[in-house]
């Protein structure tokens, strides 16, 4: 079954880890290296005990562009996955769509959903099954992008046990 996902002993990190994992990926692949964080985690319901069920956290990138993180087992919904904002635009996901503005684009009004994207890959299951029967793929995330994206969530939960910003070693 699933529930060792909800023992942090076996599964190293709680409800913030286990999804924040997957939007960190994304933080990470846009912006870089992190060089430090601060992050709270709590239970909402208790219905894991001894198991974080939600966690905020906050990063400054390598290259000044300030983060933050939020995730847990507690939003049924999960509408928003992702947003960035800056001084000369605006990208989210809402619901599955991509909604971009920038005056530097044309149509990228922010308003009407950003369809000129490339081929979505195939499902990460058929991806496992491809890689097992033998067919290569390149990788979605290296082994060092992996091992970095550890390090960083490593970091948030050491920020919450210090109730303070920890620096990520580079």
């Amino acid at each position: 079954g699933w529930l060792w996902m909800t023992d942090p002993v076996q599964a190293g990190v709680g409800a913030f880890g286990d999804l924040g994992t997957h939007s960190l990926d994304i933080m990470m692949w846009l912006m870089g290296d992190i060089a430090r964080v601060a992050a709270t985690v709590d239970v909402a319901v208790d219905n894991y005990h001894g198991c974080d069920e939600f966690g905020e956290g906050l990063m400054v990138f390598a290259n000044g562009v300030v983060g933050s993180l939020a995730a847990g087992w507690v939003d049924v919904a999960n509408p928003v996955t992702l947003e960035l904002s800056g001084t000369e635009g605006h990208a989210y996901v809402c619901n599955g769509q991509l909604f971009f503005k920038s005056e530097h684009v044309g149509g990228a009004d922010g308003l009407t959903p950003w369809t000129d994207l490339p081929d979505a890959w195939p499902h990460a299951f058929e991806l496992f099954l491809d890689a097992i029967s033998g067919k290569e793929h390149p990788p979605l995330v290296t082994v060092e992008e992996a091992a970095a994206r550890s390090v960083v969530m490593e970091a948030f939960y050491q920020a919450v046990a210090q109730q303070s910003w920890v620096t990520i070693a580079q």
